[in-house]
C-alpha cells in the first residue's frame, strides 16, 4: 500500500509540473506511456520463466556501500554545479580532492567495488534475455510523442553532442544506458533486499538516481523549484526502466530503451 501511494503522489506531482509548464497534455501522455509500458513488460514476461534471481549476499553491507557511493557521487555533484566557488575558478587543490569522485556519478567506482566482491557481470545483470521486449516500447514512446509533443524530440541535441550517429548512439546506450541502468539494479536489489520489500528498493533507488540530476539542472536554470519538480518528472521513466529489468532479470533490455530515449516525452 505505501509503494502505490508513494506512486500515487508521484504521479499528481508530474501532472502539476505539466501544469506549471502548460503541458498538462504531455503530462498525462508520459504518465499513461510508463503505465501502458509496464502492462506491456507483464505481458511479455508472464507466461517465460523467471530466470534466475539477482544475487545479493550481505544486503546490509552491500546497501551500504551503494549508499556510500551515492554520496561521493554527490560530493562531486556539489562542488562541479553547486558550490559557491564557481568549478572553472575553484581551488586547485579542492579539484584535485574532488575529482575522484566522478568515479561515483558515472558508476565505474560501484563496478569496482562490486567486481572486488567477486560478483561477475551476469549476477550484476548483464544477462542476454528479453532485449525483444524493449522494442514495443520504443515505438509507443516514439509514436505517442510524435502525435502528442513532436517539440520534445531530443535527437537533435544529442547529434549535436555526440557529434555523429554513432557518437550519438554511444552516450545514450554506454554513457547514460549502461552506467545508470547498472547503477539501478544495483540499488533496487540491494536496498530492496535490506528493507525485505523489493517495491520500497525500486522507489527508493529511481528517486536518488532522479536527484542526482538536480544539481546540473539547478546550475543551468537557478530554480530551485524546477531543479527538485524536474526530478520528480523523471521518476516515472526510471521506474518503467527499472520495472523492466526487474521482470526480465537483466539491465540489457532497460539499456536499450534508455539509451534510445530519443523522444523527449518526459521533458516538459
Amino acid at each position: 500500500m505505501a509503494v502505490f501511494l508513494i506512486l500515487v503522489v508521484i504521479g499528481i506531482l508530474v501532472v502539476y509540473t505539466g501544469y506549471l509548464h502548460q503541458s498538462v497534455k504531455q503530462a498525462i501522455a508520459y504518465l499513461t506511456v510508463m503505465v501502458f509500458s509496464a502492462f506491456l513488460i507483464d505481458f511479455s514476461t508472464n507466461n517465460k520463466p523467471s530466470g534466475t534471481e539477482f544475487s545479493v549476499r550481505n544486503p546490509r553491507k552491500e546497501s551500504g556501500y551503494f549508499l556510500l557511493t551515492v554520496v561521493l557521487g554527490s560530493v562531486f555533484l556539489y562542488f562541479r554545479f553547486l558550490a559557491p566557488v564557481d568549478w572553472n575558478h575553484q581551488n586547485l587543490w579542492i579539484k584535485l580532492a574532488v575529482l575522484p569522485c566522478i568515479l561515483f556519478v558515472f558508476p565505474v567506482g560501484l563496478a569496482i567495488i562490486m567486481l572486488l566482491l567477486k560478483y561477475k557481470p551476469a549476477d550484476m545483470g548483464i544477462r542476454l534475455q528479453g532485449l525483444w521486449i524493449a522494442v514495443p516500447i520504443i515505438f509507443l514512446s516514439a509514436i505517442t510523442n510524435h502525435f502528442v509533443s513532436p517539440k520534445s524530440l531530443t535527437w537533435n541535441a544529442m547529434m549535436a553532442e555526440g557529434g555523429s550517429i554513432a557518437g550519438t548512439l554511444f552516450t545514450g546506450l554506454i554513457v547514460a544506458g549502461l552506467s545508470e541502468e547498472f547503477f539501478r539494479v544495483v540499488g533496487q536489489t540491494r536496498i530492496g533486499a535490506l528493507c525485505k520489500n523489493y517495491g520500497m528498493g525500486w522507489i527508493i533507488t529511481t528517486v536518488i538516481w532522479a536527484f542526482m540530476h538536480a544539481p546540473k539542472w539547478y546550475m543551468e536554470e537557478k530554480d530551485i523549484q524546477d531543479a527538485v519538480l524536474g526530478s520528480i518528472r523523471i521518476i516515472p521513466i526510471g521506474l518503467m526502466w527499472g520495472y523492466l529489468t526487474h521482470r526480465t532479470k537483466s539491465i540489457l533490455p532497460s539499456v536499450l530503451v534508455h539509451g534510445t530515449n530519443f523522444w523527449g516525452l518526459q521533458n516538459f
